[in-house]
């Protein structure tokens, strides 16, 4: 059961479309994938493949985490703004 669960979570952080409720999403999948790790980890189960993806899962989220959960303004995109209401003004 929870060999499926960490994966329809995983399904739904990748699938959000609302950035408000990504993170949350984000951090329930991250949860029940490392849950899913400690069970297999107990169990001795030798399911290499289901470790791979497992591993996956996560650095896909962190992936995700990274590129949709930033601040929308960013220091970066401050110093840009900055930069061409300089260049526009004189």
């Amino acid at each position: 059961m929870t060999n499926l669960l960490w994966r329809e979570r995983y399904a739904e952080a990748i699938s959000e479309l609302n950035t408000e409720e990504l993170p949350a999403k984000i951090d329930t999948a991250e949860k029940a994938i490392i849950q899913r790790i400690d069970e297999l980890e107990v169990s001795n189960e030798n399911s290499e493949e289901e470790r791979q993806a497992l591993n996956d899962a996560l650095r896909g989220l962190r992936v995700l985490a990274q590129a949709e959960c930033r601040s929308p303004r960013s220091p970066t995109s401050d110093k840009r703004k900055g930069r061409r209401h300089r260049e526009t003004n004189n």
